[in-house]
Order: C-alpha cells, then structure tokens, then sequence
C-alpha cells in the first residue's frame, strides 16, 4: 500500500472517529431543547400556547429524565453517525474537487457541504423518524397507557409492522432538503468565519472564542435558514403525510408562522451544541498531525 492511499485511510479514519465523538457531546448538549421544539412543531396553539408552557407540563407531567431526555440513544447514535459521515464525506469531497483548480476555495466549500448533507440524510431519516416519535408519545396517550413508546426498540417493532423496512425512511424528502442546503450554509458559514478571523489575526489557528463563535455563527445560520423544512419534516414523521401535503396543511391551519413554531428554543440550542461541534472536532483534528 503506498504512503499516500495510507494516509488517505488514516485522514477518514481520523474524520470519522473526530465527528463522532463531536456529535455526541453536541447531541448531548442540546437534546432537552430539541424535545421541546419537537412537541411544539407537532402540536397545536391549543396544546401549546408558548415554548414555556410546553417546557412547563413536561417538567411537571413527566420530569426531567423522561420528559426532556425521552429518546435520546437514538439521536445519541444518530448524531455521531451524522457528524462522521459529515466531516467525512465533506473532506473527502473537499479535497477531490480540489483537483479541478479553475473552482474558487469558497464554491468548493459550499459544493462539499451539500454533497455532505445528502449523504448524511440517508442516515440521519430513520434516527429522526425514531426520535421525533418518541419525543411525542407520551402526549398521545394517558399517561398510564401500557401502549406508549418509551424506548427505541419498540418504537422500530412498530414502524416495520405497520410500513415496514421502508417506513423507517419516512419523511426521507424533507430530511434530504433540509441537510444538502442546510450544510452547505453550515459549512459555508464556518468557514467563513473561520478565514475571517485567521485573516485578521494573521495566525494559523484560531483562538478558542473565535472557534466558539464561528461553531455557532453555522448553527444559527445553519437552523435559522432551514426552520420551515424542518418544522415540514418532524410532521411528516409524525403524521405520515407527504412534503408538498404536510407544507399545504400547516401554512392552511396555522398560517406562515405555524412553519416557525418552536424556532426560538431551537436557535438558543443551536449557539452552544454548535459551538461544541466544531470546537471539538477542531481541536481533536490538531492530533492528525
């Protein structure tokens, strides 16, 4: 094996196993947020009038643990797959594009992120499906129901009974969306911020506040701009309704803003989880050598 394509296994190696354990602690970080944005995009005004009062009756009716954390090895496992096979696949298309010299640095950013996000959404449609289910059962039936999901294994048993293998890519087209134009502006915003404050401090690495603030600055971007089709995508999950059916009902009952439930709570997390991410898989990538 030459020196070349071993380095090129070390480098994927190092990517995926980076990404990984990035994902998880930002996963981790903002998994009680995410809950609540969950519920509120999928229940009603009358259910949920304000973020508070969905954070307050899941406080009070289910506590923290359960309440807050319900589902969470899913994602748990999702996001560190997610963030591997992000980091991954970014890079490895980052440097093939490379190759082709007449494309500017930045438009081989914005290629590689969305390249990363379509393939990242083949994986990441089952955790979400299995996620967003459980985050709502326990607000669909009493709160004694032997019936309700409160674990993952049983919430897969029931997806393959009633859609089988296929139906745990439910709401595959809303989650594709959302994560090839969504990473393209995560990447994109990054990195930007990145060679903004590089240039400016003429050094090779950033400091650890700048880090921070470009981490967060692609979370914001990141979720701000992809909110709508993520709101279109948790209901998918949830109501087995289709893209352009589910976006038709929610702009027809709610109006533009029922696509914007729940988008405060989530750009709060979105600042620290992303922040976490990046100054993560950062600092472990400095270990490459």
């Amino acid at each position: 094996m030459s020196k070349e394509v071993s380095n090129g296994f070390q480098s994927a190696f190092w990517d995926i196993l980076f990404g990984s354990i990035a994902g998880a602690l930002g996963k981790t970080i903002e998994y009680p947020f995410d809950t609540i944005k969950v519920r509120m995009q999928t229940q009603g005004y009358q259910v949920f009038p304000t973020t508070w009062s969905c954070i307050k009756y899941t406080y009070e009716n289910e506590g923290i643990i359960r309440g807050f954390f319900q589902g969470i090895g899913s994602p748990l496992i999702g996001a560190s797959l997610e963030h591997a096979c992000l980091f991954f696949s970014y890079n490895q298309c980052f440097q093939f594009l490379l190759n082709f010299t007449t494309l500017s640095n930045f438009f081989i950013i914005l290629i590689s992120g969305a390249f990363a996000g379509s393939c990242t959404s083949l994986v990441l449609t089952p955790v979400e499906l299995i996620k967003c289910q459980l985050q709502v059962s326990n607000l669909r039936l009493p709160l004694d129901s032997e019936e309700r999901h409160t674990s993952i294994l049983p919430t897969i048993r029931s997806i393959l009974k009633e859609k089988g293998i296929w139906g745990l890519w439910q709401g595959q087209s809303g989650t594709f969306i959302r994560e090839s134009i969504g990473s393209l502006v995560w990447f994109g915003t990054f990195e930007n911020f990145k060679s903004m404050f590089l240039n400016k401090s003429n050094r090779e690495t950033m400091y650890t506040w700048q880090l921070l603030i470009s981490g967060a600055a692609a979370g914001v971007a990141f979720n701000g701009s992809m909110f709508p089709v993520d709101t279109i995508k948790s209901i998918m999950q949830t109501e087995h309704m289709g893209f352009f059916e589910t976006a038709h009902k929610i702009r027809k009952d709610h109006g533009i803003a029922g696509f914007y439930r729940g988008i405060t709570i989530t750009l709060i997390r979105s600042v620290p989880s992303n922040a976490i991410v990046f100054y993560t898989y950062e600092k472990l990538s400095q270990f490459k050598g």
